[in-house]
């Protein structure tokens, strides 16, 4: 059993020092703190591996209840950087497995106040984590796959205080969490090398500006950003593979925006502008389906709209592209339509 032990021991020490490695590489090729902070989380649960074989609980509580708040901060980080969330703060919600531990280690006097609970508590939060990851587009399934996987592991780490003095649980749990610690780790080194997280700089180039076209210039508008990490918002599916496309429709489900919620379009094209400004790539952000905002909201409140993303498009450097069906417009509105894009 000891020598199973080591054996578990060494391998899960082993697989989060090399995801901590593309962790980090990650971050150097993206820039996304998110993944610098996922790869220190990963470093300091190779500490508490460490601390485990050396046999100082004290410190592997602590280290563990550091992994847990590190952690659960990273995710926060990955759906900021994903547009999926807003937080000013985020650090503040990562630091209540820490103090946890402290206060478990300072006032506890017995094994489950001092250990057990601040242990279940971190636990918790690495199991949030996950969940925050796997709850990301549905266009991004190494990150929810990495996401249940990571869940499953700090579900199973809550059973620890519970299950730690039955013996015949003590292999089964020590097998089930060597394989998870692999899993989670394989998988979340999986999503961080993956296109859609690195987001390397594109190999086309684009001139930023404004531009108001017909749906006959559409199709080669589409065909010279395939390659290029677009946002666009779409009333009929066009496939921009390295892209991000909702559409807009009155149905509701994921990655669609109600033709009425304008305010939401706005606040994705703004992230999106600074998360590409930072990235030092011109953004392009592709919108179809005109008319039939303007069904829904009417033509002053849409050409407010379109003012204030030509003003984004402005001050990001970015390019806005907006597909216009003439057939639609009288003189009048094409007219004022033109103005805005003058």
């Amino acid at each position: 059993m000891k020598s199973l032990l080591l054996a578990g021991q060494v391998l899960s020490l082993t697989a989060k020092v090399i995801v901590a490695f593309f962790l980090f590489r990650a971050y150097r090729v993206s820039g996304r703190l998110s993944s610098f902070h996922l790869g220190v989380g990963w470093v300091i649960s190779a500490i508490v591996v460490l601390m485990d074989v050396l046999r100082m609980e004290a410190f592997v509580v602590v280290f563990y209840a550091l992994f847990s708040s590190i952690l659960f901060y990273g995710s926060l980080l990955f759906l900021i950087e994903e547009g999926q969330i807003a937080f000013k703060r985020p650090w503040i919600l990562g630091l209540t497995p820490f103090f946890g531990a402290f206060y478990g280690l300072l006032l506890g006097n017995t094994w489950e106040s001092r250990v057990g609970i601040p242990y279940g508590i971190a636990a918790f939060y690495v199991f949030l984590a996950g969940i925050m990851i796997s709850s990301t587009e549905r266009n991004f399934p190494t990150a929810r796959n990495a996401g249940i996987a990571l869940a499953l592991f700090g579900l199973h780490e809550m059973d620890y205080p519970v299950l730690r003095g039955v013996e015949w649980f003590a292999p089964i749990g020590f097998t089930l969490g060597a394989i998870l610690t692999v899993l989670s780790a394989y998988l979340m080194a999986r999503m961080v090398l993956s296109e859609r997280f690195i987001r390397k700089k594109p190999k086309i180039t684009v001139e930023p500006g404004i531009r108001l076209i017909t749906s006959d210039d559409y199709r080669n508008v589409i065909e010279s950003l395939k390659e290029y990490p677009v946002l666009a918002f779409l009333r009929k599916p066009v496939e921009f593979p390295t892209g991000t496309v909702y559409m807009i429709t009155a149905v509701g489900g994921e990655m669609k925006v109600h033709p009425t919620n304008l305010p939401r379009i706005s606040e994705l094209v703004s992230r999106y502008l600074k998360e590409a400004s930072s990235r030092g790539i011109t953004g392009v952000v592709v919108l179809d389906g005109l008319e039939f905002l303007v069904t829904y909201n009417g033509l002053q409140p849409v050409l407010k709209f379109l003012a204030t993303l030509r003003d984004m498009a402005f001050v990001n450097n970015a390019l806005l592209v907006v597909v216009l069906d003439e057939g639609s417009w009288d003189e009048r509105e094409r007219a004022m339509l033109r103005r805005i894009f003058e």
